[in-house]
């Protein structure tokens, strides 16, 4: 009886709202105790709205609010199991999705969605607290996908200011850490997929970087990846890929045109650092690290045309190249162990 009242409530206030917008549904079931849904579908300018909130299970949470100019939008909040929380805003946003999908307990998201043109939000979570924090302002031609199972896998992202953009996150294990930002950024995309367990990797580009790629892939247990790209970063490439135990690896790429930085890492406590900045153009550094606890570092100070690769296979091999002129090449092959070496260019 509880049930049937609470669709029947839900159901009303969908039609009631209908003298302020247009096209208006909102439908709620929820199967357990202690469970609350909110939506919000009153401001005149909303258009074809639909709000759908199902829970099943115990004190699961979810809001919805649609306001101020949002158009064609969707926002559906799934939740099944106990003590789920979910948030949605749209806020100006035109041809809107947000989706939310919860299996399990203790899973919270909070999304956004602010002067956002055809836009999406996308999260699935399934397991136990898992959180994400989602976000987009001034974005145009907008996504942010968030997958997360396991256990007390962590996501946030964002994207403001960011023209056709993209937000991508793929998290299978625990305790998995993924950070994403974008802003000002045009054209551009980033990516962090994580298997395992204690891996880490942030991507983030910020303040008119264009057309550009920020790309992490993670399988194993404590991995640590930083990409960032920064302040004029045009139509550049960072890359890294770790497979292993205790990787570390970091990409920069500041005021840099057309260039490709790569990193992969297969091992244990292997670390790897490229460095691209100040006016590199059309330049390539690429480390490739297999075995335990070997260290290489590329550097490239407004070089053009320059081409820059390391790798090692072994253990504890150490490598340090530096490029700063025009049509440089640096080739260096490591095999075995203990092997040391400086190239300055």
């Amino acid at each position: 009886m509880k049930t049937l009242s609470i669709i029947a409530a839900a159901i009303l206030v969908g039609f009631s709202v209908n003298t302020f917008s247009d096209n208006n549904k909102a439908i709620l079931f929820q199967v357990g105790d202690g469970n609350m849904a909110v939506a919000d579908q009153s401001d005149p300018t909303i258009q074809n709205n639909l709000i759908v909130q199902a829970q099943i299970g115990t004190s699961n949470e979810s809001n919805a609010l649609q306001i101020t100019g949002t158009s064609n939008s969707v926002a559906t909040h799934l939740q099944t199991g106990e003590l789920n929380t979910s948030q949605s805003r749209q806020l100006d946003t035109s041809l809107s999705s947000i989706l939310i999908k919860q299996q399990g307990s203790m899973n919270s998201v909070f999304v956004g969605q602010f002067f956002v043109i055809e836009s999406s939000i996308l999260t699935n979570q399934v397991g136990s607290m898992n959180s994400v924090n989602t976000g987009q302002d001034t974005v145009t031609t907008s996504n942010i996908i968030i997958n997360q199972t396991g256990f007390m896998n962590e996501a946030p992202a964002g994207q403001s200011f960011a023209t056709a953009s993209s937000t991508l996150v793929h998290q299978i294990g625990s305790i998995n850490l993924a950070s994403i930002g974008q802003s000002e950024a045009t054209a551009s995309s980033t990516l962090i997929n994580q298997i395992g367990s204690m891996n880490f990797a942030s991507v983030g580009q910020s303040f008119d970087v264009t057309a550009s790629s920020g790309l992490i892939h993670q399988i194993g247990s404590m991995n640590f990846a930083i990409v960032s790209q920064l302040f004029d970063a045009i139509t550049s490439t960072a890359l890294i890929d770790q497979t292993g135990f205790m990787n570390t690896a970091g990409i920069v790429q500041f005021d840099v045109t057309t260039s490709s930085a790569f990193v992969n890492q297969v091992g244990v406590i292997n670390d790897a650092d490229v460095r691209q900045e100040s006016g590199t153009e059309q330049s390539i550094a690429t480390i490739n690290q297999i075995g335990a606890m070997n260290m290489a570092d590329i550097t490239q100070i407004g070089a053009v045309l320059s081409n820059a690769s390391t790798t090692q296979l072994g253990s504890d091999n150490m490598h340090i190249t530096t490029q700063t002129g025009i049509g440089q090449t640096a080739l260096v092959v490591q095999i075995g162990s203990g092997n040391m070496g400086t190239i300055i260019q």
